[in-house]
């Protein structure tokens, strides 16, 4: 019977050393990538919306930015005691909204008396400069001065990880005379069909105030294709507006 010398032994020893190795991190490797996920993993997987939170498991802390008015009008119309509402919204947070928040526009007279109040209710994308608009506000014999909107304590945000959606405004043309209207033509860039679209259009004075405001909504526009717009006003303006805004939404919340 051969006797293995030293050497021949030795290179034995090292390559069962270096199999048993290869052994242990290939069932390393199968065990632990056949765990379960978990929300103590410190991996972001299931559905979480951030590492181990989120989803299936405890909600994220979340430390949004809060919704930021830019401007909030009070706006004449051609019927007495019948106003407007509008305001100029920003949501700077860049990944949370909410599906749904309420508004509450308060208007008040030159002695600082509430002469009407109107809620509504809308959702918030990220990333988003909207106008929150309301009409037909009845006022009776008072004369509102200025107005104040409100929103509700937030505490429902989401995480939204969505594209903002890809509407190009163009070809905006404004008229005064018979009636002032302002139409637009919307483009939809994306490669599928756009639905529920809320369009704002604001007018504004040489100071870059708004003076009229106005709102519609397109129930769909296929995709790479174009849909036109018109915002009417019911009598012509004593002064001509010197620039114009048109603000698109679509729902990125659902």
């Amino acid at each position: 019977m051969a006797v293995l010398t030293w050497r021949s032994r030795k290179k034995i020893t090292y390559f069962l050393g270096v199999v048993f190795a290869l052994a242990l991190i290939v069932f390393l490797f199968i065990v632990l990538g056949s765990e379960e996920p978990t929300c103590f993993d410190g991996i972001k997987n299931q559905d979480e919306e951030g590492v181990d939170c989120g989803g299936v498991c405890a909600s994220c802390v979340v430390n949004p930015k809060d919704i930021v008015t830019l401007w909030t009008r009070v706006l004449p119309t051609d019927k007495k005691g019948v106003y407007e509402a509008a305001s100029l919204v920003e949501n700077p947070n860049l990944f949370y909204g909410l599906p749904a928040f309420k508004y509450t526009f308060r208007l008040y007279d030159i002695k600082n008396i509430l002469v009407a109040v109107r809620e509504g209710r809308t959702y918030l994308n990220p990333r988003e400069r909207f106008v929150l608009f309301t009409a037909n506000i009845n006022t009776g014999e008072r004369i509102p001065a200025r107005a104040f909107m409100e929103i509700e304590l937030i505490s429902d945000w989401r995480y939204i990880d969505k594209e903002k959606v890809p509407l190009v405004v163009s070809s905006k043309r404004f008229e005064n005379i018979p009636f002032p209207s302002l139409g637009a033509t919307l483009l939809n860039e994306s490669l599928f069909a756009l639905k529920d679209i809320n369009v704002a259009a604001v007018l504004y004075d040489e100071n870059e105030n708004a003076m009229a405001v106005s709102s519609t909504y397109l129930s769909s526009i296929p995709a790479e294709s174009t849909a036109g717009i018109t915002f009417t006003w019911p009598a012509p303006f004593s002064k001509i507006p010197t620039s114009s805004q048109i603000f698109t939404r679509v729902n990125l919340t659902e």
